[in-house]
This record gives C-alpha cells, structure tokens and sequence, in this order.
C-alpha cells in the first residue's frame, strides 16, 4: 500500500494509531478519486450523485479524524506542537460540508431549472425538425410520384 504524503512512517507512530492510519490512508485514496472524476465530469446528471459519495465519504472521514484514534490524538501523542494546526484543519471541517451541500443545492436547483428547461427546448426542437421533415418528405413524394407521375 502506498503511503499518503502526510502519514508518518509505521514505525514511528504511537501505539493502536497504524489501524487508524490505514483508515485515514484509504479514505484519502477514495476521495482522491472522486476528486479526479469530479474535476473532469461537466454532465450534471453525474455530478449530483459523485457529490453525495464524496458528501457521505466526507463525514465519515471527518468523524474518523476527529474520534478516538483519529488525527487529533495521533498528533498529540507523537507530535503535540501540531495540534494548533490539526484543530484549524479540523474547525474546517463543517465549513467544507456546508460547502458541499450548497454545492450540491446548487446543482439541483440547476439540474431542475435551467438546465431541465434547456434539455426540454432541445426535445421540442428535435420534434419539430422531425415533423418538419416528414412533411418536407411527404410533400416532395407526393408531388414527385403523384402530380409529376415520377417513375425512375
């Protein structure tokens, strides 16, 4: 497994911190994905449900760091001059999920509005193009076969 950028090596942690590591390690493998995918997707459509996986994938993470063997306490055990650090990245936390879910409104208001206006004008567009079409055809069949008696 690879390491995290910001994990301490194994061997230097404190004691029933390495479970919590590989936690911390796997949600941030996870969540680095869904950022990938989040980054290059523009369908809407797709949008809405990466970022209620990255949403339930978030509190669970952010639940984990601020727990019992979470962030917190494995930098006050091993490095305790970090934690001003550690505690303004965690007080971050609620403002990344509000963030998130005003992201999220964002999109379905847009998905529901616009958007859904938008994809609807193109529907009716591709049906009247259709209609006008067919009777484009009709009338040329017609006048081809019918009126100029057109036999190839």
């Amino acid at each position: 497994m690879s390491r995290s950028p910001v994990s301490p090596p194994v061997g230097k942690l404190p004691p029933g911190s390495r479970e919590a590591l590989r936690r911390i390690d796997e949600e941030h493998r996870r969540m680095g994905e869904l950022l990938s995918v989040l980054v290059t997707t523009s369908d809407l459509a797709r949008v809405a449900p990466l970022l209620a996986d990255l949403r339930a994938l978030l509190v669970a993470h952010f639940a984990g760091e601020e727990g019992p063997a979470g962030m917190h306490e494995i930098v006050a055990e091993g490095a305790a001059h970090r934690l001003p650090n550690v505690q303004r990245l965690i007080e971050e936390h609620a403002a990344i999920v509000a963030r998130l879910d005003a992201l999220t409104a964002e999109v379905a208001a847009c998905a529901a509005g616009p958007l859904a206006r938008a994809l609807a004008g193109v529907c009716e567009l591709v049906a009247l193009l259709r209609r006008h079409e067919a009777e484009e055809e009709e009338i040329f069949s017609e006048a081809f076969y019918v009126d100029l008696g057109g036999n190839t």
